[in-house]
């Protein structure tokens, strides 16, 4: 089956997804296999350059944005990129494809799968979640106001083991920055890939500006001995035009 992207940037190159077996069925392992193409129908093999140490950064989500992977996809001598994904129900996933063409701007690419079998009553994400624990670790974002549109903010985040406070130092690279950050509009499904900052009192601090008003799905990323360890959190971000927007004169680092 092949599945065509939805370029989320003005790039003339679109992302092609085939799927094998061509019915994507949950629990049975499925490989997903992309392959960047000009739009226009010219012009020879796309390649693409690394960022931050991949050239394909693959977040694959459900819906009701409660289950969340993010992957690499393996370059072949065909000039696709292949990866296996077991979904866990049936329902409506969203894969982005994040990448950069040689010569281009960074792309993200929206694609919408469908998978069968047996589905599982999701509920999705509501009220704002600002604490969450992976492993031995308990991650906070530590708010000192509520978050608004057009404001330039930072988000500090709190990592603490056994109750001790974790500095950057702690830390691992992972893929070249000191944390991941993946956030997503609740309701339109918008997609901002953030790398954030390593902070003085927090380990991790992200610069951002929300652009629309609702509630975000944010997941952290970062490694610690060696191992990868991911939290998600809900952000209720209000309107400006409604309420008093709190500036903060940060810059910006999307």
């Amino acid at each position: 089956m092949n599945h065509l992207s939805h370029p989320l940037s003005g790039s003339g190159i679109q992302m092609h997804l085939l799927t094998a077996p061509e019915t994507v069925t949950a629990d049975k392992a499925i490989l997903l296999s992309f392959k960047p193409v000009r739009r226009a129908g010219s012009g020879g093999p796309v390649t693409l350059v690394p960022q931050h140490e991949a050239a394909f950064h693959l977040i694959v989500l459900n819906e009701a944005l409660t289950w969340f992977r993010h992957l690499h996809p393996v370059l072949q001598a065909d000039g696709s990129y292949t990866v296996r994904v077991t979904f866990p129900a049936a329902g409506n996933y969203l894969l982005y494809a994040d990448y950069q063409p040689e010569g281009a701007l960074p792309v993200v690419d929206k694609i919408a799968l469908q998978v069968s079998g047996n589905s599982q009553h999701l509920v999705a994400a509501g009220s704002e979640k600002l604490t969450a624990t992976t492993g031995d670790f308990t991650i906070s974002i530590d708010l000192s106001a509520p978050l608004y549109t057009g404001a330039s903010l930072h988000l500090p985040f709190r990592i603490e083991r056994e109750g001790k406070q974790l500095h950057a130092g702690a830390l691992s690279p992972y893929l070249g920055a000191v944390a991941h950050l993946i956030l997503i509009h609740r309701d339109d499904k918008d997609f901002l890939h953030i790398h954030p900052q390593a902070g003085t009192d927090v380990p991790v601090v992200a610069h951002t500006q929300f652009e629309k008003a609702g509630n975000y799905r944010i997941w952290i990323q970062f490694n610690v001995d060696g191992t990868v360890y991911t939290a998600d959190f809900t952000l209720d971000v209000k309107d400006a035009v409604h309420g008093t927007p709190v500036q903060q004169h940060i810059h910006h680092h999307g």
